[in-house]
């Protein structure tokens, strides 16, 4: 199956992958950098603008509608630590 062919999910293949990879490695673990680079080809920060990206879709909510909010939600938390007077927010 191509990577960007839809499955039954309604998701392409490559972001079905990232959303189980990051179900598997979630939060901030030891190498996730290493690992996410080496699976995907993708600095740290863009792997996040993808999964954050990827959980804006009601195809991602179907899949796995807790793990796309705790995704949310951990975005959340990291843009406020990068904000915390609220600006930016």
């Amino acid at each position: 199956m191509n990577t960007h062919e839809q499955g039954e999910s309604g998701l392409a293949a490559v972001d079905r992958d990232i959303l189980e990879f990051e179900r598997g490695a979630w939060g901030a673990t030891p190498n996730k950098e290493s690992a996410v680079r080496e699976r995907f080809g993708l600095s740290l920060a863009r792997y996040y603008q993808r999964v954050s990206a990827i959980c804006r879709t009601p195809q991602a909510r179907d899949y796995d509608a807790v793990l796309v909010r705790n995704c949310q939600e951990a975005a959340q938390l990291r843009r406020a630590a990068r904000h915390p007077s609220g600006e930016g927010a």
